[in-house]
């Protein structure tokens, strides 16, 4: 499935059925391939870019009583401009059919600790799958998908 599919079917399903417990998100217009960095602009002025790989089952034991299957994905956060803080609630793995998978934000291995300018991080992030087997990574602030990696077909 190119890219573009993926999107219009992730915003088909975030329009119609909503994504989990957060409000419907569009898909985002900023969809790339795992591996490649995007960046976010804080409304102050910092700049954070990250970059989302190895979207995958997990075997790592994490302090989580998860329900279906363990996943994990890489987050490289860099301070680009400023000091940034990564923002880890915000990552969330998400199904072709629009399940979504909200980030166990408290067993991550991502800091959210501030990263001064020209630094950096890199971190596992974790999804408790209880549904369909996610493909992608987006980056969501409540209302709407930010930024959004995706694998390419035939897989990472």
């Amino acid at each position: 499935m190119n890219i573009k599919k993926f999107a219009g079917a992730v915003a088909a399903s975030a329009v119609v059925i909503g994504i989990g417990a957060a409000p419907p998100a569009l898909a985002t217009s900023n969809l790339q391939l795992f591996g490649v960095q995007e960046t976010v602009k804080d409304l102050n002025g910092p700049l954070t870019a990250y970059t989302v790989s190895g979207l995958m089952p997990s075997s790592d034991p994490v302090a989580y009583p998860v329900a279906g299957r363990l996943y994990e994905a890489t987050v490289k956060a860099e301070a680009l401009v400023g000091t940034v803080t990564p923002a880890v609630a915000y990552f969330n793995a998400r199904a072709e059919n629009g399940d979504n998978y909200r980030v166990l934000a408290n067993v991550s291995s991502l800091s959210g600790a501030p990263i001064g300018q020209g630094g950096s991080t890199t971190g596992k992030v974790y999804f408790d799958v209880v549904g369909a087997n996610p493909n992608s990574v987006v980056y969501n602030n409540g209302f709407e998908d930010i930024l959004g990696w995706v694998a390419p077909p035939g897989g990472e």
